[in-house]
């Protein structure tokens, strides 16, 4: 199969002006929706410029009704972005199922759209594309989708003149003249046509041809006569033909808001209608994500063991279970955290020497320019021709990097000394990218690029028996010195394997799979997920037997993200329902359960902890709560993703940002915020300039954070300003030691800058 990025594509899922929409599957398992440019857009520099800004912007997109990037490759030679991926019919769908909506119900979308607004014209961006089909209807409310001709606020002059954008019908009439600049006025034209199709099932200009529908729009008034007359006067002032006289999106959002508007995707036949197209869907794309049968080779222990009557109810979960796990739904997308880290396969590099025998490359030809040793000085700087760099980690006195050797599949991984930039090893790896890569131990644990466990100094390969050849792995956790990985079983392949990270022997290995979910390990307890996400083990990381089987999971609850509280000695265990379970490590034991549910968003949701305070980030709010009861400690505070907020471990696990018992995260795109963990007040705020992309990083009582071309020194006690360093490019990447920091710009280069005494 077809690979783009690091992921697989594995099936169509249709096709637009803009280009082609791919089921995607990430090494770990992960479903995504990978968009691909034509290549006649693809042949446009101007194009690749305006997506390149655009999809640098979008990453900052969040929030409860947005579909946000997940990862693109602007500079790829056929640029894409992706998205996470979830089960939902899009609008027009669903009014042409299910009749049009009833007045409250479109008002309750028309708040729902407005919030979704609030966050995109946020992240500096208009939409521009608008419509019933971009408008996602799921078991958790409607989502904005497809950002793919989004462009950003003030940015006029990325579209060639006569060039039209959008879909007639949906578009601002100033989007077809040119006689005023597209701003967000133009998204709230759009949004009143999208109301006034969902309260009538028909569009507001009626039909007919391209010219016909894009000549009413600007000389013609739509037909709202069966329009409610409660939401009337708001649709008929989202379409005036003035940008000025239009609403604003907080004006539209303050006219629909209704704190007790009623959950109407949950309810029939809309909610039948979902569940629907995905059990339809799952079936059609049985063939397209091959996997193994589901089978319960482990009996529960007696005291868990399920009650007779419930047997039957569990396997037809279990046959859900296993369909959605298939699923391949044309049309979808899905809301997510949003980022473009590791961007990789961006372009040939000339100058590439043939490998060596031995997996060792004679030179991934990368430029060395020597700086300076003053404080705030650039040190070295590290720069390819064309690209060729897309990760970089850091482990003690060296700098790891990782890139692209050329587009058939071959990488590398080259270690650098961190003082002045010098060669120190280097290993052949693949291009996939590098999202579960960490350093443990001074081991270098990357499955994801294709390597083995090596030495992170000296780039010896720690392993004293054949490799076993198999697929990478769906996830990897380090605990107690090992790395532990689970597998797609195969003839030659364990599916739960432990390998010493000292000295590459596997310590133990077992037939039972754990789920698609990484687990939390705490002291010498790993909780795992089964392959049916309600039943949870605890399971010994030194000898991989079964402690405990947690079953207090609902059949209608699958666990979806799990962290270690080490100071109340327990695991937090999210489930797909949105309820927290706090369960103690060694006995398995409920200590509570959160009934009151949190928003759960696939791909933008993280667990974890700072001291005695949980922490849990998801659909654009940072939530702490007790560790003992489960009950929220502080009101939530807004802030911008998980992957712009919190590091990256080895196994690609997430967690906060902390030092000091104070939580860093980006509270907006250009807006750091240092919050007190166990109170959760803002200790400091502050404000930068650009997007932020990758989150920062405490290196004593210095805090680094990149903001688009710029990254500030500030004081990790006050928030005060030490310095400022403006770069050729914007941020991909940032790590930190006491010396000074190293940021990754774009594709090509890698800079190192010493850091500010006092």
């Amino acid at each position: 199969m077809e690979q783009l990025g690091g992921y697989q594509l594995v099936a169509p899922l249709g096709e637009g002006g803009m280009g082609r929409v791919h089921l995607g599957r990430s090494a770990s398992g992960r479903l995504v929706a990978v968009k691909t440019v034509h290549a006649h857009l693809a042949a446009e520099p101007h194009f690749r410029e305006r997506f390149r800004r655009e999809a640098a912007a979008a990453r900052a997109v969040t929030g409860a009704h947005t579909a946000a990037v997940l990862a693109a490759d602007p500079a790829s030679p056929v640029p894409w972005l992706a998205t996470a991926y979830l089960p939902g019919v899009t609008l027009r769908r669903a009014v042409a199922a299910a009749g049009p909506l009833a007045a409250p119900v479109v008002r309750s979308l028309g708040a729902a759209l407005a919030e979704a607004l609030t966050s995109i014209h946020g992240a500096g961006l208009v939409h521009r594309d608008l419509k019933p089909s971009n408008v996602l209807v799921t078991a958790d409310g409607p989502r904005v989708i497809d950002f793919g001709i989004a462009r950003a606020l003030g940015d006029h002059g990325m579209t060639a003149a006569g060039d039209v954008v959008g879909t007639p019908g949906f578009i601002a009439p100033e989007q077809i003249t040119g006689g005023a600049p597209v701003t967000a006025a133009a998204d709230v034209f759009a949004l009143g046509a999208v109301l006034a199709f969902a309260a009538t099932g028909r569009n507001p200009f009626g039909d007919g041809t391209v010219a016909i529908l894009l000549y009413r729009a600007v000389h013609e008034e739509p037909d709202l006569a069966d329009v409610p007359a409660r939401i009337r006067g708001l649709v008929a002032g989202c379409l005036d033909k003035e940008p000025g006289q239009r609403p604003s999106v907080g004006a539209v959002l303050e006219r629909t808001a209704d704190p007790e508007a009623p959950l109407w995707w949950r309810e029939e036949p809309l909610r039948g209608l979902v569940r629907g197209d995905e059990e339809d869907r799952a079936r059609e794309q049985t063939a397209v994500l091959p996997t193994k049968e589901v089978t319960a080779r482990t009996a529960p222990s007696p005291r868990h063991a399920p009650a007779p009557h419930r047997d039957a109810e569990r396997a037809e979960r279990a046959e859900r279970v296993e369909r959605r796990r298939r699923l391949a739904r044309r049309g979808v997308l899905v809301a997510g955290a949003s980022t473009l880290t590791g961007l990789l396969g961006v372009s040939v590099v000339r100058g590439w020497e043939i490998p060596g025998p031995g997996g060792v490359t004679k030179g991934a030809q990368l430029a060395l320019k020597k700086g300076s040793a003053k404080p705030g000085a650039l040190r070295w700087s590290l720069t390819a021709e064309s690209g060729g760099v897309d990760a970089l980690l850091l482990s003690g006195a060296t700098v790891l990097l990782h890139g692209a050797l050329s587009l058939g599949g071959t990488g590398y991984v080259r270690a650098c000394a961190a003082f002045d930039g010098a060669r120190r090893w280097e290993l052949e790896a693949s291009t996939g990218t590098p999202n579960a890569w960490g350093v443990a131990d001074g081991s270098l644990v990357a499955p994801d690029v294709g390597l083995p466990i090596v030495d992170a100094g000296s780039g010896k390969e720690r392993v004293t028996a054949d490799p076993v050849q198999r697929l990478p792995p769906v996830w990897v956790a380090v605990a107690d010195g090992a790395a532990i990985s689970s597998y797609d079983g195969t003839d030659d392949a364990k599916e739960l394997e432990a390998v010493d990270l000292r000295t590459g022997v596997s310590r133990w290995a077992r037939e039972e799979v754990g789920g698609r979910q990484p687990p939390a390990v705490l002291g010498r307890t790993m909780l795992l997920a089964a392959e049916l996400g309600w039943r949870v083990l605890g399971v010994d990381t030194a000898s991989a037997k079964t402690l405990w089987t947690y079953d207090g999971l609902r059949d209608d609850e699958d666990q979806t993200l799990a962290a270690a509280l080490p100071d109340a000695g327990s695991f937090a265990l999210l489930t797909t329902a949105g309820k927290l379970h706090i369960v103690r490590a060694r006995s398995g034991e409920r200590v509570a359960v959160r009934a009151d549910a949190y928003p759960v968003t696939p791909g933008a949701t993280a667990v974890g902890a700072v001291g005695g305070t949980g922490l849990l980030a998801t659909a654009g709010r940072l939530h702490g709560f007790d560790p003992d009861s489960a009950k929220r400690r502080w009101p939530s505070l807004p802030t911008l993703g998980v992957e712009t907020s919190w590091q990256r471990r080895p196994g690609g696990q997430r967690r906060p940002v902390s030092a000091g018992g104070l939580v860093l995260h980006w509270a907006k795109a250009d807006t750091l915020q240092a919050v007190d963990a166990a109170t959760g007040e803002a200790r400091w705020t502050r404000r930068l300039t650009g997007v932020a992309k990758v989150p920062p990083v405490v290196a004593g009582a210095t805090v680094y954070a990149a903001c688009g071309e710029s990254c500030t020194a500030l004081r990790l006690a006050d928030g005060a300003l030490r310095r400022d360093w403006s770069l050729p490019g914007i941020i991909d990447g940032l790590v930190a030691d006491a010396s000074g920091w190293y940021g990754l710009i774009g594709t090509s280069a890698v800079r190192a800058y010493n850091g500010v005494d006092g």
